[in-house]
């Protein structure tokens, strides 16, 4: 019953990724919908959104259930949330936005996907 998805990110997008991902944090594509300790706002009506969390090796990751594999490691999602997600993702950069666009088979799932560092995570440098 489950999809199988792969997520591709591009260099730009790991460049930013990378330095936050130390010391075992972990990588959540965070369904924005107010359910769970990384989502807040849960009011953006007619609109998917999502955002790039990185989490701690012991922080609560129990809304994370699936798991998608990419470049950069696995990146934990909530599975009922894969309803927004087809199987060839990319995360690319935006350079005219400066933003990272999520997209599956050229078709957007979410143009302005931002990175958010959970007080969990251990901090570069």
């Amino acid at each position: 019953m489950s999809e199988t998805r792969e997520l591709t990110f591009d260099d730009e997008v790991l460049a930013q990724l990378k330095p936050l991902l130390i010391d075992g944090n972990q990588l959540l594509l965070s369904y924005d919908d107010g359910v769970g300790p990384y989502s807040h706002h849960g009011l953006v009506a007619l609109q998917v959104s999502f955002q790039w969390v990185i989490v701690g090796k012991d922080a609560n990751i129990d809304d994370y259930q699936a798991v998608i594999p990419s470049n950069i490691g696995p990146v934990r999602y909530k599975d009922y949330s894969g309803r927004f997600l087809g199987s060839q993702l990319h995360a690319t950069f935006n350079h005219l936005m400066h933003a990272i666009k999520l997209s599956d088979e050229g078709e957007q799932i979410d143009d302005n996907v931002e990175i958010v560092v959970d007080k969990s995570a251990s901090q570069p440098g």
